[in-house]
């Protein structure tokens, strides 16, 4: 029994490296406040365990284990599995949010040279000169086919394709909608619907000038 409390233990305290070296990954994150908490249960369980392992434990001890290790399987089944699945299909080829800032960038320098307010209308010949591409300024595309809209003056610049493309969004980088709590369920949902084959990432083309 003592070799069995032992080798638990060890266990809980390597499930809890997982969440632990997400934590420091983005120590001034918000969102990583439930990962150090799955972490701090899971390396107390597995210190308890190991601590108390010349002793029998009382049932309520063996509740509250029990209890421990329900909530941080559940918490690796809707936060960790669905992170790591994203990681997995999220491609470098998206160039698409880099476009949306170079698209903003431009807009705000015009603006300002232009004593523009914000809710003036802009034009896609009003930012050629700004961003940068060539002699005449060649506007930038969405490298998987979208089209650009640009707004207006203190709008941020989108894409048609926007979210649609889970998890490669295509969306100015800090411009999501929504609350955390929504963009968590997208990620959960759009994340086990790919592992059961219910939907499929978009797959990133990158269109060239050739023919």
């Amino acid at each position: 029994m003592r070799t069995l409390k032992l080798i638990a233990g060890l266990g809980f305290f390597v499930l809890a490296l997982g969440p632990g070296l997400i934590v420091l990954t983005d120590l001034h994150s918000f969102y990583g406040l439930p990962f150090a908490i799955c972490a701090f249960l899971l390396g107390g369980v597995g210190w308890f365990l190991i601590t108390r392992r010349n002793s029998s434990m009382s049932r309520n001890a063996k509740a509250l284990i029990a209890l421990t290790s329900f909530l941080c399987a559940g918490f690796v089944f809707a936060a960790v599995i669905p992170m790591f699945i994203k990681a997995i299909y999220t491609t470098s080829a998206n160039a698409c949010p880099n476009n949306l800032r170079l698209i903003d960038s431009a807009k705000q320098q015009w603006a300002l040279e232009q004593n523009r307010k914000v809710g003036d209308i802009v034009t896609e010949n009003d930012l050629k000169p700004y961003v940068g591409r060539g002699p005449d300024g060649e506007f930038p595309e969405c490298p998987a086919g979208g089209a650009y809209i640009i707004g207006r003056v203190g709008e941020p610049p989108r894409c048609s394709i926007g979210t649609s493309a889970w998890p490669n969004d295509h969306v100015l980088s800090g411009g999501e909608t929504g609350s955390w709590i929504d963009n968590w369920w997208t990620d959960f949902k759009a994340a086990y619907g790919t592992v059961l084959g219910l939907r499929h990432p978009l797959p990133q083309t990158i269109k060239t000038n050739g023919p």
